[in-house]
Formats: C-alpha cells, sequence, structure tokens
C-alpha cells in the first residue's frame, strides 16, 4: 500500500515537474514547443512557427517552415530562427517583415548565409532609443532575401533587454 502511495506520488511529480519549473524538467510550451528547464529559466528547442511568431511580434503566412529554432528565457528572453517561406507566400512573408520590423536598411551586413540569395534585405535595431525617446524594449537583426527558386529564408534573432 504504502509502495503504491509512493509511485502514484512519483508518477504526479514527474508527470508536471516540467510546468512547476523544476530545473532538467521538460515541458511543452503553450505555443506546442518542447522545453526544458534549467537552473536559470529554459530553453525551447526545436521551437514552432507559433511560439516564433509570438516572440517576434510578427505574423508569418501559414505554410512558413521553421528549419532551426531557440528560445532561451531567463530574466531575459533570446530567439533565433531560421525560417523557409515557400515561393508563393514569399511576397507577404516580407511585407510582414517590414511591419514588424521596419524597412530594409541598405549596405547593412546580413545574418543570413547568402550563397545562391538575391534580393538581400536586413532589418535590424539601429538606435538604442525607440521614437518614444525610451531606450528599445528589443534588439533584433533579421536577414532575408530571395533564392532562385522564388523562396524566401529568413534568418532572425531578437533579444529582450
Amino acid at each position: 500500500m504504502m509502495a503504491g502511495f509512493v509511485l502514484i506520488a512519483f508518477a504526479i511529480l514527474t508527470r508536471y515537474a516540467g510546468t512547476w519549473g523544476v530545473p532538467y524538467f521538460g515541458f511543452t510550451s503553450d505555443r506546442g514547443s518542447q522545453c526544458t528547464n534549467n537552473l536559470t529559466g529554459y530553453v525551447c528547442e526545436p521551437t514552432t512557427l507559433a511560439e516564433v511568431e509570438f516572440y517576434a511580434d510578427l505574423d508569418l503566412p501559414d505554410d512558413t517552415r521553421v528549419v532551426e529554432g531557440v528560445y532561451r528565457s531567463t530574466h531575459d528572453y533570446e530567439l533565433d530562427a531560421l525560417l523557409e517561406v515557400p515561393a508563393a507566400s514569399a511576397p507577404s512573408a516580407l511585407k510582414s517583415l517590414n511591419e514588424a520590423f521596419g524597412p530594409c536598411l541598405r549596405n547593412y551586413p546580413s545574418p543570413l548565409n547568402t550563397e545562391g540569395v538575391t534580393t538581400l534585405c536586413t532589418m535590424a535595431t539601429v538606435d538604442a532609443v525607440a521614437e518614444s525617446g525610451e531606450p528599445a524594449s528589443r534588439l533584433y537583426v533579421v536577414g532575408t532575401g530571395v533564392r532562385e527558386d522564388g523562396s524566401r529564408p529568413i534568418y532572425m534573432t531578437i533579444r529582450s533587454r
């Protein structure tokens, strides 16, 4: 009887420990990413498109594919993601990126591997202070372009501060 109680308690603990924030236990985020707690926060890898859209505060086409992505949360957050948008949705993806991150910057280095990519566009935090005069709440560098087949790769790094 006592062994049964201990086994049930252990099963409950291991089932919910990740959502309770116990270090080294995993959980699934509200947006479907697989995450693991650590001593200072948690890491989600791989991330889902919903996770990227949430933390980037952006709406990408539904056929966008996350090639790789990592979200790290401590007292701040950090998102690194490589996305792939099919040719049919590439123009709307650029429009969404420009709405979220501003216009393309000329002569700004791209974080994206530019081999085989044309029509490069880089959007970045160029000022530590927002238009309101307050410090920007996040720092970002987003690079995109168009491949020969018309698809649009996107690489983004976003950090809160």
